[in-house]
């Protein structure tokens, strides 16, 4: 029913468009209403095209659109994680960009640095309880020339009880 009383309801609008159309015959006032009325129809036409479509929106927005999988309820955060972390700081004190690694060995093929400080920069760190190896090793290419061949390398032991911790990267350190 809403369907046909929506097609009468365009029939009508539509036949009333077909008297807007300019004929050689019509006078300059003529020609000019049917121009302003054409402009006002096309105006109306396009608020209500832009109302039908914010409503779709809002129904796809409220629903969900119908051809995407179901929506998943939240479930908010994970649970912790087993053990719970010491936060520390790493600072570079060396006039060098270091490539930082953790608990694993750089010589090794394929494998990235965990980050790179630049001289003077710091970054947080968050590590587990236990014993941790941290190396350093100047990039290749540095300001002041070729980086030396030296690395840090550094075993330390993070206790549980410990709130925090402090690392500097010295250039008396690397070896």
């Amino acid at each position: 029913m809403k369907r046909a009383l929506t097609f009468v309801v365009l029939a009508i609008a539509l036949s009333g468009c077909a008297s807007l159309a300019v004929r050689p015959c019509d006078s300059i006032a003529t020609r000019d209403s049917k121009y302003a009325a054409r402009f006002f129809l096309g105006i109306i036409t396009l608020g209500i095209s832009e109302a039908g479509i914010q409503h779709e929106q809002f129904l796809e927005a409220s629903e969900g659109w119908r051809f995407c999988s179901p929506r998943v309820a939240w479930q908010g955060p994970p649970q912790a994680m087993g053990t719970p972390r010491t936060p520390g700081t790493l600072i570079n004190v060396t006039k060098w960009t270091v490539n930082v690694y953790l608990d694993v060995d750089p010589a090794s093929a394929g494998i990235p640095p965990l980050f790179t400080l630049r001289p003077g920069e710091s970054r947080q760190l968050a590590l587990a309880p236990g014993p941790h190896r941290i190396v350093a090793r100047p990039t290749v290419e540095t300001v002041g020339g070729t980086a030396p061949s030296e690395r840090y390398d550094r075993q330390i032991q993070i206790d549980p009880r410990d709130r925090s911790f402090r690392l500097q990267l010295s250039e008396g350190e690397f070896k």
